[in-house]
């Protein structure tokens, strides 16, 4: 065996730092939780893992706090800046206004889901967690994910207005209401997407949305046809 060979099979021996174990068991999870939320068992859990469950209870004081940064981490990715300013900086400025807007729709609606899942799955989890199982660590680093959140959001909301005006900017000597108007019409069409009990129909496709954003509900009148007698 070659000295590189030695030396790449001792790198993967190697234990993994807690951080990095941390982080590795939060990823290969990810997919479960989504798909069965807070009600995934420690097997589950341990099994997507690769590990014990008492390697996982290491690692973690108990599951729903495992779940719980598992959600966080979730919600980060689903708004970071940076992915949410690509997206919406891909978006074809040659394309019709109305097909511009529902492209916006349709993937601000794509990260509103994301979203709205992990969110979820952070309520379901009220009342759950044992906080006296945690430890001063355990809890320092669930402040410090929150955190995160809330100052990621606020940057989030930034790039979202930021990308919306770039978007819009070949149409602005088109637009009837200001920027920010259209801005709030265009961010309420992907809020349409979020559940709700009360909705009185099914949420409506996104070119649908957009093409009634741009034109409006109410057509330009047909002429009226001209009298025989006139």
């Amino acid at each position: 065996m070659s000295s590189h060979q030695v030396e790449t099979t001792r790198r993967r021996a190697a234990p993994l730092a807690p951080q990095e174990r941390r982080a590795a068991i939060v990823d290969a999870v990810m997919p479960l939780v989504a798909a069965q939320g807070a009600d995934v068992t420690t097997r589950e859990l341990a099994a997507a893992a690769g590990v014990a469950e008492g390697t996982l209870f290491r690692v973690f004081p108990d599951k729903n706090t495992l779940v719980g940064e598992v959600a966080i981490t979730a919600l980060l990715r689903a708004s970071e800046p940076a992915t949410t300013r690509s997206d919406l900086a891909g978006i074809d400025r040659s394309l019709p206004l109305v097909e511009r807007v529902a492209a916006i729709i349709d993937r601000g609606q794509g990260r509103m889901e994301q979203s709205a899942r992990w969110i979820a799955v952070l309520r379901s989890l009220h009342g759950r967690v044992d906080a006296g199982s945690r430890s001063p660590a355990d809890e320092e680093r669930i402040r410090e994910l929150r955190t995160r959140l809330i100052t990621q959001h606020e940057l989030h909301r930034a790039v979202i207005a930021e990308g919306l005006t770039a978007a819009l900017a070949p149409d602005l000597d088109r637009l009837r209401v200001p920027l920010d108007v259209a801005a709030t019409l265009i961010e309420a069409a992907v809020a349409h997407r979020r559940p709700d009990p009360n909705r009185l129909t099914a949420p409506l496709p996104a070119a649908v949305l957009a093409d009634a954003l741009v034109h409006g509900i109410v057509g330009t009148p047909s002429p009226a046809p001209e009298s025989k007698d006139s």
